[in-house]
């Protein structure tokens, strides 16, 4: 049996090394709280963001480390060439913030229900001049650094021709600047829309070129399937990720300019299965999908499509959609193939419990490091 003068020795050298245990802890904690400097994508990450967000992802919630351009949508022409810019739109504070973080803003026009006007806008030199000299002025007095083109969709012959002209007359009028405007646009991610651009002849007056490789599958579509498939499963003909960059490539778009999309948004299917028949379709977004009770879910990944489903387990009801692993190996098939980077729709949708869990992944992929510590999300159900 130890002496007592040995028992208080011992004492005294456990409580010696649990201070020291204490003192290491806080260390490491101050150490992991010195600021580090940020990083900034060695690649494209565009980020298309509402004002309207604004109030649940405002810009002081937006990790600017992880992005390089942030498309504002949407403002519009109408059918005389005259930019239309709706009550709210304008966000100084977002403008500044980006700004100041090295981060390009662009005001994009058009969007789904916002094309009405493009047809008028681009059929005559007047009018295509006419948007080009508001598109300048609005630009140069609100911070913007150009604009995005998002005419959803043309639809023929004639509104090629005059997508042509309208695109080279606000290149040219870009192009005329010093510091140059940027002119991006967001694209239909296959032929039966792709048809009416001609991307042969204008992929040299794009300083970017993004392809909406998304909405694969929806209410349009015969069968439940998945959103936005990395490679197509066997059988199906909606498309990929994939399928998409080749018909880009196979239309003159070059690998420095070609932006493929990573959507932070869900699609649910009211059936039990991929490639069944449903009645309802409806969209999510990735923070919606993630605050689902994960005890009446099972995810599924399909090996063959590279993309995660849920099923619900009454088999009622199936959501498709990106999560963590899914962008992951989207931004790794992007530096694979050497693409320019990647637009998202949109910015906010993966915001939950004060970490932005989508776009920190495609930043991290891309070698962006942030200087603010978040906490890690979790995955998927």
């Amino acid at each position: 049996m130890p002496c007592p003068a040995r028992r208080r020795a011992a004492t005294d050298r456990r409580a010696v090394l649990a201070g020291l245990a204490v003192f290491l802890a806080a260390a490491a904690c101050e150490v992991s709280q010195v600021p580090v400097e940020p990083v900034k994508p060695g690649k494209v990450v565009m980020g298309y963001y509402r004002t309207s967000s604004r109030t649940v992802y405002g810009h002081a919630e937006i990790d600017f480390a992880y992005l390089t351009h942030i498309a504002h949508a949407f403002a519009w022409p109408d059918s005389s060439g005259n930019l239309f810019v709706p009550d709210g739109f304008l966000y100084p504070e977002l403008n500044a913030a980006a700004r100041a973080a090295g981060v390009k803003m662009i005001v994009s026009l058009g969007g789904w229900g916002n094309c009405a006007g493009f047809p008028g806008a681009a059929s005559t030199a007047a009018n295509r001049s006419r948007l080009a000299a508001q598109l300048v002025d609005f630009c140069l007095a609100n911070g913007y650094d150009g604009a995005d083109l998002d005419w959803e969709f043309v639809s023929n012959d004639q509104e090629k021709a005059d997508f042509s002209l309208l695109v080279e007359t606000l290149a040219a009028a870009f192009k005329a600047r010093s510091p140059q405007l940027l002119l991006t646009i967001a694209a239909p991610a296959g032929n039966y829309h792709g048809r009416w651009i001609d991307f042969e002849r204008l992929a040299a007056s794009f300083d970017l070129i993004g392809f909406m490789t998304y909405d694969y599958h929806g209410s349009w579509s015969g069968h439940a399937g998945h959103n936005a498939p990395l490679y197509a499963p066997p059988g199906d003909a909606c498309g990929s990720l994939d399928e998409s960059f080749a018909y880009a490539l196979s239309r003159g778009v070059p690998l420095g300019k070609l932006l493929v999309g990573l959507p932070f948004f869900g699609r649910s299917f009211d059936c039990g299965a991929m490639g069944a028949a449903f009645t309802t379709c409806r969209n999510w977004s990735y923070a919606e999908i993630q605050g689902l009770p994960w005890s009446d879910w099972t995810r599924v990944w399909d090996d063959a499509a590279q993309a995660p489903f849920l099923r619900r387990n009454d088999g009622g009801l199936i959501i498709s959609y990106d999560d963590m692993s899914s962008a992951g190996l989207k931004a790794q098939y992007v530096k694979d193939k050497a693409g320019a980077g990647v637009i998202i729709w949109e910015l906010g949708d993966d915001y939950r419990s004060g970490s932005a869990e989508l776009l920190e992944v495609v930043g991290r992929s891309f070698g962006a490091r942030s200087a603010i510590s978040r906490r890690p999300g979790r995955s998927s159900p």
